[in-house]
């Protein structure tokens, strides 16, 4: 394995992971919640299968939204005029994240719910 080659693939993912941070409003929204989820997941103390949901959950809502930033500049490098097929890519790109972010959502609850209702003394 070439480590140069390596690091230089890291470095450009975290470029783009940087670059839609940046550009992305909801990214800046789901790290803050990604943040956030794994700080109450340190708090409760998660079990081994809770800790590997809550991070596949993140890491699918992240990478989606990555995803979503791509193909809207690839989009936007086609076009800036209203197009119906580059829309309905766009809102389906949109789509893909907010299955999966209400997808981590009803995970969490599951997850974090019951941990909240035992600490309140429910």
């Amino acid at each position: 394995m070439n480590v140069s080659k390596f690091l230089r693939s890291f470095r450009i993912g975290a470029t783009g992971f940087f670059h839609a941070l940046h550009r992305e409003q909801n990214m800046r929204l789901h790290l803050v919640a990604a943040i956030g989820v794994l700080a109450a997941a340190v708090y409760f103390q998660l079990a081994t299968w809770e800790w590997a949901a809550v991070v596949g959950c993140v890491g699918t809502v992240i990478a989606l939204e990555c995803f979503n930033t791509a193909l809207e500049c690839l989009a936007d490098r086609i076009t800036r005029e209203q197009d119906p097929l580059i829309g309905q890519a766009k809102d389906c790109s949109s789509a893909a994240v907010l299955v999966a972010a209400m997808t981590a959502a009803v995970i969490g609850g599951l997850i974090f719910v019951p941990k909240v209702l035992v600490r309140l003394g429910w």
